[in-house]
């Protein structure tokens, strides 16, 4: 009992570093170049979860989880993590959080569509929550629907990048369920990440800006802790309690906006706190309305 309770508690502090992650990144791209600190940060990244995994055995693996969820895994982190380090300010750093949590609803809606859950009709009813908390987020003025398009288009490639990364990672999540066949090659998913960062860094003529002392230090912190919670999570879903694990990441968003808000220090009005507890109770009603298929 001790032992699953140990690899449940790794699960959880996973699940906190990750909504520590977007304020985090965005406070580092803002001293340094954007793409070059998450070149830096996801070759910590990198090195930290082979050092604690070792390479993976690719030769082994099916070809179709590798390089087709390899590829949802390795477009989503540039993504989602371009679309922080792009934002124009703390605020619309928010939204893009909230529009990254679209992934759970969307993977459950993706399972359903690739025959892997059963489901109730009140599936339907979370998905619509989830949409309307975050058109909430967006504006809290619904009805306005002018007003929507005008927030949006304050900033519409970060937007853009964060809903096409909720939907990679909703579909990485889905056929990694149905290629992996117990594999894991998220080591090798982080090391080509990296590379690519680099690549995009040094394609794109970005300025390399040397980051001060204190900066080096957040970069590698950030990129183990990253490193480390990828490595633990693996290992709480086969020894820890995974109902719980699964539960806790559905209040993610609330978590994200609160890790968020304290280290950012923004301050969102209430409909945004509107807009995040539809977006969690839509996806739990949405996670309460399946059941995987046997």
């Amino acid at each position: 009992m001790k032992q699953i309770n140990r690899y449940t508690w790794l699960g959880l502090s996973s699940i906190l570093i990750w909504a520590s992650l977007v304020a985090v990144v965005k406070l580092i791209t803002e001293s340094i170049s954007p793409i070059l600190a998450l070149a830096l940060i996801y070759s910590f990244s990198a090195l930290c979860i082979l050092g604690l995994n070792g390479f993976p055995k690719i030769s082994q693996m099916p070809k179709r989880y590798l390089w087709g969820c390899g590829s949802f895994f390795v477009c989503y982190e540039i993504l989602f993590l371009s679309s922080v380090a792009y934002s124009h300010n703390h605020e619309q750093v928010l939204i893009i959080g909230m529009i990254n949590y679209l992934w759970p609803p969307l993977t459950v809606i993706f399972a359903i569509f690739a025959q892997q859950l059963s489901y109730q009709w009140t599936v339907i009813l979370g998905f619509i929550l989830a949409i309307l908390g975050l058109m909430i987020v967006v504006n809290p003025d619904i009805l306005a629907v002018s007003k929507f398009w005008t927030v949006l288009q304050q900033n519409p490639i970060a937007y853009s990048f964060a809903l096409i990364g909720a939907v990679l990672w909703s579909c990485f999540s889905v056929f990694t369920k149905k290629y992996a066949q117990g594999h894991n090659a998220t080591p090798f998913f982080f090391a080509v990440t990296a590379i690519a960062l680099w690549g995009i860094h040094f394609i794109s003529a970005e300025p390399f800006t040397l980051p001060s002392l204190g900066m080096w230090g957040a970069i590698v912190m950030t990129g183990s802790l990253i490193g480390i919670a990828y490595s633990h999570w693996n290992q709480s879903l086969q020894f820890g309690d995974m109902k719980l694990l699964i539960l806790a990441t559905y209040f993610m968003p609330i978590l994200s906006s609160v890790m968020s808000i304290l280290i950012l220090d923004a301050t969102p009005q209430l409909a945004f706190w509107i807009g995040t507890i539809l977006v969690t109770l839509g996806a739990i009603i949405c996670w309460k309305s399946t059941a995987a298929r046997h």
